[in-house]
């Protein structure tokens, strides 16, 4: 893109690298906002941030992540008085805050849906979503990330899985640790992310069940090339979850939740739970046993997805163009 733009996020994810990277967008990751308890604190010091960013930089596009809600509300009230286009790269958690209990941060997230110029989401049924609210959609998934792949090291068990996880309010991990109590002990789960935030401890649970607690880049990196296959999780029927992703670049099977966007978009490849302990220990034993054939099916999976990409990478930049 030849525009003057910039992408600003509050909070590291690899989505915003990885789109801003492709679409030639100057990225400003403040990852050190998301990390701030107090929320006032926290948006005084983001917002105070944010506007040096864009007074030194001087738009005409602004890119930001929603969430955050009020990064996004900052900009889109910030753009008829500074003369900007701002579009919005909305993830269920901001298309639907608080997962849609609470009626004022709903509001907020209708408002921002409309005033923005654009609005980016991973498929085709969160358009609607915004379309539904007066807004303007545009569907455009995770660009598949490059990983590296590197020398798979020594793991606990004979069959190796990553449970991809963050503890967030959509993601049914406890399906995991049930199911884990009556597979093959042989069989090992390695679990991510911050456990002690929801109280977890590892002597509650089986000897097959390895909690990683949040690692580093290099070592996550690590472990999606040592392990059989992932399992990525969520209650959601129209999220597209970036573990899912990052399986795919990495050419692993994968066990996700039966939802409607997974299983449309990632459909090959995967082996799909029902969000039961029972349902888990099946998929697990199936993944196992198709571990071949779904390894043949992701790399299948990652050429096409790759194509569609490129062809909709395309249409976002004439649009965008088009604002010149």
């Amino acid at each position: 893109m030849k525009t003057n733009s910039i992408w600003v996020t509050w909070e590291n994810q690899r989505r915003n690298r990885e789109l801003s990277k492709a679409l030639g967008i100057k990225l400003f990751e403040l990852s050190e906002v998301d990390q701030i308890k107090s929320r006032f604190k926290k948006y005084v010091i983001g917002i105070t941030k944010t506007l040096k960013i864009y007074i030194r930089e001087r738009p005409n596009i602004v890119f930001c992540q929603n969430p955050s809600l009020i990064l996004s509300l900052f900009f889109v009230l910030l753009k008829k008085l500074a003369g900007i286009k701002v579009v919005v790269d909305a993830h269920n958690g901001g298309l639907f805050p608080k997962e849609g209990r609470s009626l004022l941060l709903g509001h907020i997230a209708r408002f921002v849906q409309r005033k923005a110029d654009l609005t980016v989401v991973t498929n085709e049924s969160l358009k609607k979503h915004v379309e539904s609210n007066g807004g303007r959609g545009f569907v455009l998934p995770d660009k598949i990330p490059n990983i590296p792949i590197t020398i798979p090291k020594k793991l606990k068990g004979r069959v190796n899985l990553l449970f991809i996880c963050s503890y967030a309010d959509d993601e049914p991990y406890e399906i995991v640790f049930r199911a884990a109590q009556n597979i093959s002990p042989e069989i090992c789960i390695y679990v991510t992310g911050n456990y002690q935030k929801k109280g977890i401890q590892q002597k509650q649970l089986p000897d097959n069940v390895v909690l990683t607690g949040f690692i580093p880049e290099d070592e996550y990196i690590e472990m999606l090339n040592s392990v059989y296959a992932t399992i990525v999780l969520t209650s959601r029927e129209n999220c597209l979850v970036c573990g899912a992703y990052e399986t795919v670049a990495i050419g692993k099977p994968m066990i996700l939740s039966r939802a409607e966007a997974l299983t449309s978009y990632f459909n090959l490849g995967a082996v799909y739970s029902e969000n039961t302990g029972e349902g888990m220990e099946k998929a697990i034993k199936e993944v196992i046993e198709r571990e071949k054939e779904l390894t043949a099916q992701v790399r299948e999976l990652k050429s096409i997805r790759q194509r569609e990409w490129e062809g909709k990478r395309q249409r976002f930049e004439e649009i965008l163009s088009s604002w010149n």
